[in-house]
Parts: C-alpha cells; sequence; structure tokens
C-alpha cells in the first residue's frame, strides 16, 4: 500500500499545506503565525479524526 493512499496521511498534509497557506496568508508577526497555523492545523487534523469516530457506528447500509 502506498503511502499516498493513507487517509491519515493525506489528511495530515491537507492539515499542513492549509495551515501554511493561510498563516502565510493573514498573519503578520511570526508569533501570530504559530499560532494561526497551530489552530487551523489541530482543527482540520484532529477536527477529521473526531468527525470520523463520531459517523462510525453509522454505517452506509
Amino acid at each position: 500500500m502506498s503511502i499516498l493512499r493513507n487517509h491519515i496521511v493525506l489528511m495530515f498534509l491537507y492539515a499542513l499545506g492549509t495551515g501554511i497557506f493561510f498563516a502565510l496568508l493573514w498573519k503578520e508577526t511570526r508569533r501570530e503565525r504559530i499560532r494561526f497555523f497551530l489552530l487551523v492545523f489541530f482543527s482540520l487534523f484532529l477536527g477529521g479524526i473526531a468527525l470520523a469516530w463520531l459517523m462510525y457506528p453509522f454505517p452506509l447500509r
């Protein structure tokens, strides 16, 4: 199995890229950028895991 076919790895890369992009785009100082990056990264990554965990008991069929 390729590493880029793993959903957790893809979710991690997406959260990393999105966090870096928006932190550099919207914040001015280094401290603000780091705090905003961490907020966006953990919101996307851990939020996605939490949402998947909550949806697990409800299968499609």
